[in-house]
């Protein structure tokens, strides 16, 4: 459970920082892919 929090609070970190501006589109994407591979995410399914 630990590493999901963890997960998602950098996540939402990055989130935050992008929608602030701060990052542009292409480096949150970079940012995002390379948090989730920390973690050995590939993607989220939503349902």
């Amino acid at each position: 459970m630990t590493k999901e929090l963890e997960l998602s609070k950098k996540l939402a970190v990055l989130g935050w920082i992008f929608r602030k501006g701060l990052i542009t589109e292409d480096e949150y994407n970079r940012t995002r892919i390379h948090i989730m591979g920390e973690y050995g995410v590939i993607s989220f399914m939503i349902a």
